[in-house]
């Protein structure tokens, strides 16, 4: 036997701070290796892991074998394992909790345990006993020990099982799913039958021909660098991507390209299949979990070119990976939000790296934090200014909401221009301005995009006697009212009620809708425009696998006039019909409390007014707006990044805030709100003694709160948090890793780190 392979460390995905030590079977000796996927035994479970490293000694006094090896050849390469030991260091996780991130949930095979019936009583038995030999008996005698937890989730029920056990009265079984049958993988997705591959090429600009030679010098002498692709919508940044992957192809390399949401940019894969024909590999939320394991193997062994996905796509096991792209880089769907919060732009800037490959970032409006790191010098800036085929930028009007409210209630003549009576809310919502060019636009044979923030058919129901509102019993928020699916719904934890005109409060039948949502405008539009075809795409009508790429069909092929939808419209939508974008309460998200809040509403504002005039016929923007004097709205209908960049910046740079400062989140959040709260003000104190004893961290670091979150209830769990501010990372994160040892995990009061956090609500 090799000394070298006497004992591994193995990671298993659990929040388990460091990997377990197994002793390696003579049988498996030659065959295993790092980034190998094993079965091992943990406690009482058997569990799958992946192989970190092999020792030749350790200092444990007894170790457990490992069981089975379950591949013939890994399935995390070198690379990859580096990768996964620099986000858990960055982000402050466990290895076991970023594997269980990284690989897919099929290729996790595990024991489950099923508790059987042998005797269904007796006279010494207690309360809580006989209550789950009942459940047995009424479950046929046999129910898995996940459901009995489930069941019992107030009670530990382990200690309770072992005294059934030991008494006869139960019989506890544990197996190993049978490795399943290895299901083959789609290759590529063919072409729409609507999508002419003949025009998937075309003469490049110049401005697109200068970003593809940079590009391509890079490519041709190797080594890392970050290219920050600037162009604005419509100046064809995914051909660029795609003749660069072209360029790694020819050289026996292959290329990654993320997107925020690939189930919404089928004309992405479109065009990649045209131009990869049979050599595309596709990983996503929207394959089913076998669809991915079997993905994920054909991507190991080298039969694709190219790889697209989203999010998690960044981890994808491509073996000899030459050009990572991730389009759309500003989007805040790269930040995960559960689990291990790693933001999956940066995840594919750090594997560039650790690969010595070129990373391409491509937006029309980057993230503060990309465009700063261009003028530092970090990333090459790459400038795309003009539209193909020379096509000018949509005309982008404010429309004064306040102006156009005055002008509803007084009119030159006395009489209201148009009454509350007349109009329901959805159609206040649609000022005049935007009526008639909508109208007209229908009538010219042109495409009209409605662009509203906030699905549902009114926000939320409130009594007109007493004023109560429904609220969710979860959340602290209220319960929006979706008038097809005849419910109330929470938009966080998807409670929902039956929707009913009988105020709780007062029993008075005055309950009534305030506000307007996706579906109320699409009710108000087919009123104002009855012979056009009109369309909603919100997460209400796309809930059905491939009902995002139906909707997406119909309206490529000019079968829908009017599209209204939230902001998954504005994502990857190339439509040469579209020559009129509306944006309704265009200034929604700037009252969010949020420091991000004037650049979430800048990018988003930018990326909907894009989906207009890609055809032949120019292009118009109606923004309704309260406040189009704000900083953001102003160099939106400019047109005006690097204005906005300057504007947004000084403030980011009088508050210490990114790009001029890092940012740590700690949330605590439980069941009691009482225990929450003391807890982290009690977090709270203890770091800021530590900084009393240590002068480094007091003179760096800043302990802001702590506050309760803006959402204070989620889930049923109340929230708090303190934020943590310095201006470089490498303290802040050993300042961090502090809060987590004063505070370990427990099944109460949970603390939950966030690294560079995204959203603050």
């Amino acid at each position: 036997m090799s000394q070298a392979r006497n004992f591994a460390r193995v990671i298993v995905p659990a929040p388990l701070k460091q990997p377990l030590v197994y002793s390696v079977p003579e049988s498996l000796t030659d065959r295993l290796a790092p980034g190998s996927r094993v079965l091992v035994s943990l406690k009482r479970r058997i569990l799958t892991g992946v192989v970190l490293d092999l020792l030749a000694e350790h200092s444990l006094t007894a170790t457990k074998p490992i069981i089975d090896l379950l591949d013939d050849q890994p399935v995390l390469d070198s690379p990859l394992l580096k990768l996964a030991q620099w986000v858990a260091q960055y982000y402050l996780a466990s290895l076991g909790e970023v594997l269980a991130a990284i690989l897919p949930p099929n290729s996790r095979r595990q024991s489950s345990k099923t508790v059987i019936l042998k005797r269904a009583g007796g006279a010494a038995l207690e309360p809580f006993e006989q209550d789950i030999l009942n459940v047995l008996k009424h479950r046929k005698g046999k129910v898995s020990l996940r459901t009995l937890r489930q069941k019992f989730s107030e009670h530990p029920i382990d200690h309770t099982l072992a005294r059934l056990e030991s008494s006869g009265a139960i019989e506890i079984e544990e197996y190993v799913a049978k490795k399943r049958t290895r299901q083959t993988a789609e290759k590529s997705y063919a072409p729409a039958p609507e999508c002419d591959v003949s025009a998937t090429k075309f003469t490049l600009t110049s401005e697109q021909a200068g970003a593809l030679r940079a590009l391509d010098n890079r490519i041709n002498s190797g080594g890392f660098e970050t290219f920050l692709l600037h162009g604005v919508t419509g100046s064809g940044k995914t051909e660029v991507y795609i003749r660069a992957m072209e360029r790694v192809r020819d050289l026996g390399r292959q290329s990654l390209i993320v997107a925020p949401e690939i189930s919404l940019t089928p004309q992405l894969l479109d065009r990649l299949s045209a131009r990869f024909p049979k050599r595309v590999g596709v990983l996503h939320s929207g394959l089913t979990g076998a669809q991915r394991w079997a993905h994920w193997r054909e991507i190991a062994g080298g039969e694709t070119d190219v790889v697209v996905g989203a999010r998690s796509a960044v981890f994808a096991p491509i073996p000899n990976l030459g050009l990572i792209v991730v389009d759309e880089e500003h989007d805040s769907s790269y930040k995960q939000e559960e689990g291990v919060h790693y933001n999956g732009r940066d995840v594919a800037v750090v594997r560039g790296k650790l690969l010595n490959c070129p990373v391409i970032l491509g937006s029309a409006t980057p993230a503060l934090e990309t465009y700063e790191n261009c003028r530092q010098g970090r990333y090459k800036l790459l400038e795309i200014s003009q539209r193909v085929y020379n096509r000018p930028l949509p005309n982008i009007e404010p429309v004064d909401l306040r102006v156009q409210f005055h002008a509803n209630v007084h009119s030159d003549s006395g009489r209201t221009a148009v009454t509350s009576a007349a109009r329901d809310s959805a159609e206040k919502l649609i000022s005049d301005t935007l009526a008639e060019a909508l109208k007209n636009n229908f009538q010219a044979g042109g495409q009209t995009l409605i662009f509203l923030n906030r699905r549902g058919f009114a926000n939320f129901l409130q009594c007109r006697s007493c004023g109560y509102v429904w609220r969710c019993p979860n959340c602290s928020v209220t319960l929006t009212l979706h008038l097809k699916q005849n419910r109330l719904s929470c938009h966080h934890c998807d409670y929902q009620r039956p929707i009913t005109e009988i105020c709780p409060e007062c029993n008075n039948p005055t309950l009534g809708s305030i506000g307007s949502g996706t579906e109320r405008v699409e009710q108000a539009l087919k009123r104002m425009a009855p012979h056009a075809r009109v369309a909603r795409m919100d997460r209400d009508t796309t809930r059905s696998r491939g009902s995002h790429e139906e909707i997406l069909r119909r309206w490529r092929k000019r079968e829908i006039d009017i599209l209204v939808g939230t902001q998954m419209i504005t994502k990857g939508h190339d439509v040469s019909g579209v020559t009129l974008v509306g944006a309704l309460l265009a200034d929604l998200s700037l009252n969010l409390p949020d420091f991000r809040a004037a650049e979430r509403t800048f990018q988003l504002l930018s990326q909907v007014a894009g989906r207009a005039g890609r055809g032949e016929n120019p292009g118009r923007v109606i923004v309704q707006t309260y406040v189009p004097d704000h900083y953001a709205i102003e160099h939106l209908v400019a047109h005006d990044y690097k204005g906005f960049f300057d504007a947004e910046s000084g403030f980011r740079r009088a508050l210490g805030y990114p790009p001029f400062g890092r940012l740590v989140n700690l949330r605590l959040d439980g069941p009691r709100s009482s225990e929450v709260e003391g807890k982290a003000k009690a977090l709270a104190e203890e770091l800021r003694e530590l900084q009393a004893r240590t002068p480094k961290f007091g003179e760096q670091v800043q302990v802001l709160g702590p506050a309760a979150a803006p959402i204070e209830k989620l889930r049923n769990r109340y929230r708090w948090q303190l934020l943590l501010r310095a201006k470089q990372s490498s303290v802040l994160l050993r300042f961090a890793r502090h809060a987590l040892e004063l505070m370990p995990w427990s099944r109460g009061v949970r603390l939950h780190v966030d690294v560079d956090p995204n959203s603050m609500l």
